[in-house]
């Protein structure tokens, strides 16, 4: 039987997936360090990139408009001021994206708690619901027969016999208990509610 807290929990958890998986996913299975290069190496190819096609069509315009003045001279402070404007465009361009990247990792990792959270809250559900069940009275074989050989001395031949109690034999549980996961559970709640 399903219970209304759990049912409750995991809907919450189902919407918390869909909006935000895509925020932790990412950042699942490396850390800041790596997150950040990678997203570093990234902004600085496409930076590069960007500038050369950006660059390239300055240079296109204005050697269409000075192609009869052009000196040594005008090539070199051109080369000059694209390098300038290169190195500071990149570090602009990457800083911003360095930022862009500490911000998307940070939430990624919020979102990443939350989950984890999630799941141990779930997890505390099902074992609140475990101890929750009414206890079953487990007798071990070899107590059913001592139980037995007392009830028999205790009758006697000049007695009346009184109907005897029926006694279940029930193995006994495994000294560790098998630990069910998460997943396990799942798809034993949705097998119950079926």
């Amino acid at each position: 039987m399903l219970s209304e807290q759990r049912v409750i929990h995991m809907t919450h958890m189902a919407i918390d997936e869909e909006k935000h998986s895509r925020d932790y996913m990412s950042v699942i299975n490396i850390n800041k360090k790596d997150y950040l290069s990678w997203y570093g190496l990234v902004a600085f190819l496409v930076g590069t990139i960007t500038y050369l096609a950006f660059f390239a069509a300055v240079v296109a315009v204005v050697l269409h408009f000075v192609l009869d003045n052009i000196t040594s001279l005008f090539v070199l402070m051109l080369s000059l001021l694209g390098i300038i404007g290169y190195l500071m465009y990149l570090y602009i361009y990457m800083s911003s994206t360095r930022k862009w990247a500490r911000k998307q990792y940070e939430r990624g990792k919020r979102a990443l708690k939350r989950r984890v959270a999630d799941w141990e809250r779930l997890e505390q559900i099902y074992q609140e619901e475990e101890e929750s069940k009414s206890p079953t009275v487990t007798i071990a074989p070899q107590e059913v027969l001592e139980k037995l050989k007392e009830s028999e001395e205790t009758v006697s031949e000049e007695e009346e016999e009184l109907p005897v109690p029926e006694i279940v034999v029930v193995d006994p549980e495994p000294e560790e208990p098998v630990q069910e996961s998460a997943i396990e559970r799942l798809q034993r709640a949705k097998r119950e509610s079926e």
